[in-house]
Order: structure tokens, then sequence, then C-alpha cells
């Protein structure tokens, strides 16, 4: 979470302070008060202990990963991801939408680190036994399909702000004995993505979105580098949608791949980068503000998500009984309930 411990870091941060601060240091032992101080050294010496910092960060984290277990290793990967760690880094203000109570702040530090959740059921009603990483991918509830919800109604009000004909799970035009390169393609009429706008990439032209979150942990991704998993899950849903948006709409789609604790896939940062730039400019703001608030909003949105799978009531359908034309005496008495 990036808390240093000072006590560790004290001895070398006094050096540090020592080497900044020796010019001036010899100018007041001399009694030098009509000379300055050599600015562009203390930069260079500046970047040299911030440099030195990191490499002692990132060597401290090789040897970390060199004896944690593999699952550890790669929950520090995806929590390294741009965008994965936003959340920690902005006040908990409820009403710019930040905030966690005390439950969400600490099932979200568990699933970044792996750590065991407490609380959940130890059978999931699917019948398998439960843990965290079957909750990202139990299709029991429906959680895994409507997780994306939040996020793609977020995309679409921020492309409201630069765009025209926004709309949300928009239907694909029917499709009438088109042959599709690949045998994965959507053919059904009723068809549909998640996110369109018209003019994004390309004056007048009709922008479609679709968004994937996976679960990085889970096991079709987790012998595969983050990178390959995220072009993976982009290939399996350019070739199910992108030659019928392309050749039958006339479109562009783009695939919004994210993982659940925040990453995104190349594709997708390129997109929100797109946007950044429309919102800056429309809004006349600073780009860098806008993209912190774009990751910071996102961040949440998709640990919203997570939670919502981690804590979310998974039922069994209820069995009904058919009480029309009921003999109530007979069952009665032939199941001894008392009078």
């Amino acid at each position: 979470m990036g808390i240093t411990s000072t006590e560790k870091l004290a001895e070398e941060e006094n050096r540090n302070s020592i080497n900044l601060t020796s010019s001036l240091t010899e100018k007041i032992i001399a009694q030098d008060a009509n000379g300055e101080t050599d600015q562009n050294a203390n930069l260079e010496i500046r970047k040299t202990i911030s440099r030195d910092r990191q490499s002692a960060q990132v060597e401290s984290l090789e040897c970390l990963k060199s004896v944690l277990l593999d699952d550890t290793v790669r929950k520090i990967q995806t929590a390294q991801e741009t965008g994965a760690s936003n959340w920690l880094t902005c006040l908990p203000i409820r009403a710019k939408g930040f905030s966690l109570n005390k439950q969400e702040f600490l099932d979200a530090v568990a699933l970044r680190y792996g750590w065991p959740v407490e609380g959940i059921p130890k059978t999931c009603v699917c019948g398998v036994p439960n843990n965290v990483d079957h909750t990202m991918t139990c299709k029991k509830g429906g959680f895994v399909c409507i997780r994306h919800d939040e996020v793609r109604d977020v995309t679409a009000s921020m492309l409201r702000e630069v765009c025209r004909d926004v709309s949300t799970e928009p239907i694909l035009l029917p499709i009438e004995g088109e042959q599709w390169q690949y045998r994965t393609a959507n053919t059904t009429n009723e068809a549909r993505v998640d996110v369109s706008a018209r003019g994004f990439w390309t004056r007048g032209q009709r922008a479609f979105m679709a968004i994937i979150i996976f679960d990085p942990m889970a096991a079709c991704h987790r012998r595969i580098s983050l990178e390959a998993a995220h072009q993976k899950n982009e290939q399996e849903k350019i070739r199910k949608c992108g030659d019928r948006i392309r050749n039958v709409v006339h479109g562009s789609f783009t695939p919004l791949v994210f993982t659940t604790s925040g990453g995104m896939g190349p594709k997708t940062k390129c997109l929100y980068s797109r946007l950044a730039d429309v919102m800056a400019e429309k809004k006349h703001q600073p780009r860098s503000h806008v993209v912190a608030w774009m990751s910071c909003r996102l961040s949440f949105s998709l640990l919203r998500s997570a939670l919502l799978c981690l804590r979310g009531t998974r039922y069994s359908a209820p069995i009904t009984i058919d009480i029309a034309g009921l003999d109530y005496q007979a069952t009665v008495v032939a199941s001894g309930i008392l009078v």
C-alpha cells in the first residue's frame, strides 16, 4: 500500500539529507552570507536520490517475489497494473463517489493482497466449496454478468459529455446471410454491445464498445502473463463482434478489457486516453486532472463490481408448492401435524 517504515529508512534518509544540504551547511560554517547554493547541483542530487530509492524498492520487491507463493506474486502483479491502486490514493469523500464503508475497505484490501476474507459461506449454492477465487467466477446469481453495469454507465456518461447519440446496450443490425471470418462470431439478431457513441474516433461514424471484466486468478488466466490475458480477451471479443460491426453496421469496435483488480488492456487505455483528451479540450480543464479523476472513478467502479461478486447473495430457485385444490385435512393427518 506504499506505507514506508521510518525505522528502516531513517539511516538512509539521514545520509540523503546530509548530501542534499552539504553546500548549505558549508556556507553556514564559513559564515558566507553572500554566496548562493547551486540549485542545479541540488536538483541533480534530488534526481539521484529518487533513482536510488526506486531501484532499492524494485530490488526489495524482486527479493520478496523469490520467496513468496505463486498466487501472492500474481496478486502483486495485478496490484501493480495501471489503475489498480487509484482507489487507495484519494480522500474518501462520499459526495464524489470515492467512499467505502469499513466492511468494503477490509474486503478490498483482502482482495488486493490475497488475504483470507471472513464472513463468506464455506459452500457456494452451486454446490462447490466456496472461496474468493470462486466468487469471482461463479455464474450463479448473475453477478459475473452484471458487474460490468457500473463501468458501462460511467463510460456512457463520460461519452455524453463529448459525443452525440450515446446509448447503452444498443442492438446491432440484423444479418442476412453474411459470411464471417470466425466461427465464434455472434450471429443472433438480438446481439448487443454495451455502449455506442457517434463521432468518437471519426466524425459521423458510430463507435461501439463492449466491456469485459475478467479475473486474473481464474484457471484459464493464471498460467499466462497479464499482458497475454488482456490480449486474449480483446481478441475473443473482436472475433465475436468486430466483423459484424465493421461490415454490417459500418462502425468501429473497441473491446474494453479490465481485470477485477482494476487493470486495463492496451486498447482500453487507448480509448480512455482519447476520451480524456477530448473532455479536457471541451471542458477547458487540465488533462492531468481529467485523467486522474477518470482513473479514480473507474477504479471505484471496478472495485464495487468485485465486492458485488464477493458479498452478493447467491441463492437457488425456491421450490414452489401448488396449493390450489389442496386437501388440508388429509395433509395434516398424513403429516402428523398437531392441531
